[in-house]
Formats: structure tokens, sequence, C-alpha cells
């Protein structure tokens, strides 16, 4: 289980990829590279809470 555990942060920055990529395709609001950003941010907020928790 704790070799998994480090793998969490990453699975759901691209969990909340895939949605913000589904809502680009149906809405059209941005472009691959701001889709990258925010997925960036997404990352790093979510580290900073993981970090937290452990």
């Amino acid at each position: 289980m704790s070799s998994i555990v480090h793998i969490v942060p990453i699975v759901v920055a691209a969990f909340f990829w895939c949605l913000l990529n589904a809502l680009n395709r149906r809405k059209g609001w941005f472009r691959i590279g701001e889709i990258i950003f925010w997925d960036v941010i997404i990352l790093i907020l979510v580290f900073l809470i993981w970090l937290i928790w452990f």
C-alpha cells in the first residue's frame, strides 16, 4: 500500500485534467496550453494539500 500512496496526487490531477478536457471539448473555452496551465495549478494544489495531510 505504501508504494501506491505517492501516486494518488498525480491520479487526482489526471482526473481533473480529464474533466477539464471533456468540458473544453463541449464548450471550447480554452486552448491546449491553458488546459495544461490549469492542470499544473491543480496538481500543485493537490500536492500542497497532500503534504499537509501527511
